[in-house]
């Protein structure tokens, strides 16, 4: 049975024998790495399994030694699950780990030194199972090692990310045509907009974002009753995942007839995303991303509305893969440089104007030789 990305099983074996060498090179017995439910892409890079969060809490936990062997650790009833879809044969409950480590430091005669990924994810409770048995009940943080590996795709994820893209772009313009035809509320676009994008195979992988009127002033909204009026602007972001693989894109419309501000601003906040992906190339720092937007809104005189909302980790954007929000983050300081096969979700945020606010943003590839917008509802509007 194919596993949750379908994505081939050399690339996961090569995944695996990647990690298995940094372990030998650093001299560790072995790499812990990590994942809650919600955000399983750490673990799931691995696996090729989701954990499923409805009978019991299932965090995933993948154990690789210095000979490459892996282990997979799950929730009781999720490890019966994981032996149809994960290709890894050594699946254990999750109340073993404290055994499977006790076993380990046995073996060597002392305590054991390991790599540690997911370390924000892990609770108490788990890194107590582990204590004991670690060098120092401490562990080396191997976060920037899995980072590096997972911002740069496969051609297969990228293909992947690529049918998201466009499920993406179809719930969008549903939720404009529905908009057109009938009264409707934030809910019903926002029911709109993930019947297109669950009828189309995907899941969700954060929650839909829908405001309108006064509530898109503020950043993030949870969708509620609210009639939407004529002339009001109409926020959608929608993340839709393709066998794990997601997109995060959003356009913002107005209900009705726009007055020519809303116009004005609208499209050159469009033009802003469109054209600044369209200008960067591969090798560039990726701080250059914050900078293109920040002339753009300067240039159109809405810097005031722009600055304070591009501010912290995900000031313009995120890297996007198997989980919708990852690392590397889009900021001013944002220094890694742009390489081929990173996908990176680039936003435009505008609150507090009289009207409300917006956000514009679209999933960004880097190419060989250049970057494109993997969301193409942007150029119809």
């Amino acid at each position: 049975m194919a596993g949750y990305t379908g994505v081939s099983l050399y690339i996961f074996e090569k995944r695996v024998a990647e990690i298995a060498e940094y372990v030998r090179k650093n001299r560790l017995d072995g790499a812990f790495i990590f994942s809650d439910e919600y955000r399983a892409g750490f673990t799931t890079y691995f696996s090729d399994y989701k954990p499923i969060n409805v009978i019991e809490e299932s965090p995933q936990g993948i154990f690789i030694t210095p000979e490459g062997h892996v282990t997979l650790f799950l929730g009781a009833i999720n490890a019966q699950s994981a032996a149809k879809v994960s290709w890894i044969k050594d699946i254990r409950n999750f109340s073993t780990l404290s055994e499977y480590f006790k076993i380990l430091k046995e073996k060597k005669g002392e305590p054991l030194l390991i790599g540690l990924s997911g370390q924000e994810l892990l609770p108490v409770k788990y890194f107590r199972l582990l204590q004991g048995w670690l060098v120092g009940n401490d562990y080396i943080d191997m976060d920037e090692k899995l980072t590096a590996m997972r911002a740069v795709k496969e051609q297969e994820e990228i293909e992947l990310a690529k049918y998201a893209a466009k499920i993406g772009d179809m719930s969008l313009k549903a939720c404009v045509e529905q908009m057109k035809n009938r009264e409707v509320t934030e809910i019903d676009l926002c029911a709109t907009a993930e019947y297109v994008m669950k009828s189309n195979g995907c899941d969700l992988s954060c929650a839909t974002v829908l405001s309108s009127g006064m509530n898109t002033e503020v950043p993030t909204w949870r969708p509620t009753h609210k009639k939407i009026g004529n002339g009001e602007a109409v926020i959608i972001d929608v993340a839709p995942a393709y066998k794990g693989y997601a997109t995060d894109v959003a356009i913002t419309v107005i209900n009705g007839k726009a007055t020519k501000e809303q116009e004005d601003i609208l499209k050159a906040s469009r033009d802003t995303v469109i054209r600044s992906i369209e200008s960067l190339r591969p090798g560039e720092p990726a701080c250059r991303i914050y900078e293109m937007f920040l002339m753009n809104a300067k240039k159109n005189h809405v810097e005031q509305f722009f600055e304070p909302y591009a501010k912290g980790l995900r000031a313009v954007g995120h890297s996007i893969g198997l989980d919708c929000v990852e690392r590397p983050n889009l900021d001013d300081d944002a220094s890694f440089i742009m390489e081929p096969g990173m996908t990176l979700a680039t936003k435009f945020d505008l609150h507090g104007m009289a009207w409300g606010g917006l956000r514009i943003e679209a999933v960004m590839l880097v190419e060989e030789d250049r970057c494109s917008s993997l969301n193409r509802y942007l150029y119809e509007l």
